[in-house]
């Protein structure tokens, strides 16, 4: 379900990409993303804070979190 909407993360690295919105998703009270390359079969899951009124989106690994935001966006 992508949408072509373009956002902006923070990598792994603090670096920031832009990525396709593939979904958004609410879990635990936070929400998440789930984006990709433009083009590809890859998908992230960054978590959307906001900072100074402005939403960020912060990587969350492949932890705990990872696995539950994943489960989730799999029930889709």
């Amino acid at each position: 379900m992508k949408t072509n909407e373009i956002i902006t993360v923070l990598n792994e690295n603090g670096e920031k990409v832009d990525l396709e919105l593939i979904e958004a998703i609410k879990l635990d009270g936070n929400q998440y993303v789930i984006v990709g390359p433009k083009d590809s079969d890859e998908a992230y899951a960054y978590k959307s804070v906001m900072v100074n009124g402005e939403t960020e989106y912060l990587s969350i690994g492949q932890g705990e979190e990872f696995k539950k935001v994943l489960q989730k966006f799999s029930e889709h």
